[in-house]
């Protein structure tokens, strides 16, 4: 009996954890390495820019994952500038201390405005996301 209800209450707890998702419906890829760009519909996983082709029917999810890849590849130029700009000051804060200080903070400038972008475009997938599955549902609704 103990060892009938210990089995019950591990098998509960083990299925607390699992997301039941619908079938066709859109969800952020979930985990501790997950970096808030990937979607998964059907089990399969989107970037933004995969995204955008699912959204054929839905212009407003369309919008949200455009304005995240273009947010995305922005991050992505000011981060590289922003890394060469601080190693840049790194090298020549010896020689002249002036343009080394100068130069890192001009390069964590950049990197700031590069994790707001960051911030932001994932903002955009998840209400690209919160879109696709309203249009994706309203469709399905008022098909029948």
């Amino acid at each position: 009996m103990i060892r009938a209800s210990l089995m019950l209450v591990l098998f509960v707890l083990s299925t607390v954890g699992n997301a039941q998702h619908v079938p066709g419906s859109m969800f952020l890829k979930e985990g501790l390495f997950s970096s808030g760009y990937k979607v998964v519909v059907d089990d399969t996983e989107y970037g933004p820019s995969g995204a955008i082709k699912l959204c054929r029917g839905c212009s407003e999810a369309r919008s949200h994952f455009q304005r995240a890849r273009r947010l995305r590849r922005i991050s992505f130029a000011l981060t590289n500038v922003g890394l060469g700009e601080s190693i840049l000051g790194a090298l020549r804060i010896e020689a002249a201390s002036t343009s080394g200080i100068l130069h890192a903070s001009i390069g964590g400038l950049w990197l700031t405005i590069a994790a707001q972008n960051d911030m932001k475009a994932r903002k955009q997938v998840k209400l690209g996301v919160d879109a696709y599955n309203r249009c994706h549902f309203l469709n399905e609704f008022f098909k029948e």
